[in-house]
């Protein structure tokens, strides 16, 4: 009966070998736990989508002005009902971002933390003012003459134009 005698130095390579294993695990758990996907990066993505709304938000608005322009209240109303769409998409766009920033405040994920702050508040601002053009375009769609909710609306385009630059300058400040 012979037995095998392990040597040494080849049962602690495969100690270590295993002691790595199981850290990279752990290491990879840790990551995964912890949200990896909830970061500066997520908030970003968001806002690029909320932008991209907004942009076919305020085509399919100009379209239903001019619409009115030239006689056509009844296009018109679908216009304002297409950009009243992009409205909804882009709030929900805006309360991930939303999300995403508080997030990366909470969790530390910012070189500048009182850009981060400023990047929170007009996030908040603009899904608010989102949400007040969603309201505008509904009555637009059912109403499109109402010249009082046309100049309302242009209002609430001029002032998310502002805030979403501001959110998205804030943002990249608080990553620098």
């Amino acid at each position: 009966m012979s037995h095998a005698i392990a040597h040494p130095v080849a049962t602690r390579r495969g100690g270590v070998a295993f002691g790595a294993l199981r850290m990279l695990l752990l290491s990879l758990l840790m990551l995964i736990s912890h949200g990896v996907w909830a970061e500066p990066v997520a908030a970003t993505q968001n806002l690029a989508l909320a932008k991209q709304n907004f942009t076919l938000l305020k085509q399919n608005y100009q379209i239903a002005k001019t619409q009115l322009q030239i006689g056509q209240p009844t296009a018109a109303t679908v216009s304002f009902s297409m950009a009243r769409a992009q409205a909804v998409q882009m709030s929900s766009n805006l309360t991930a971002t939303l999300f995403e920033n508080q997030d990366t405040l909470q969790r530390g994920l910012y070189r500048d933390g009182v850009s981060q702050q400023r990047a929170i508040q007009h996030n908040d601002v603009a899904k608010s003012q989102s949400q007040l053009l969603q309201t505008k375009l509904l009555i637009l769609s059912i109403q499109p003459t109402s010249q009082i909710d046309l100049i309302l609306a242009d209002q609430a385009i001029a002032q998310l134009t502002s805030e979403l630059l501001q959110l998205e300058q804030a943002m990249i400040a608080a990553q620098q």
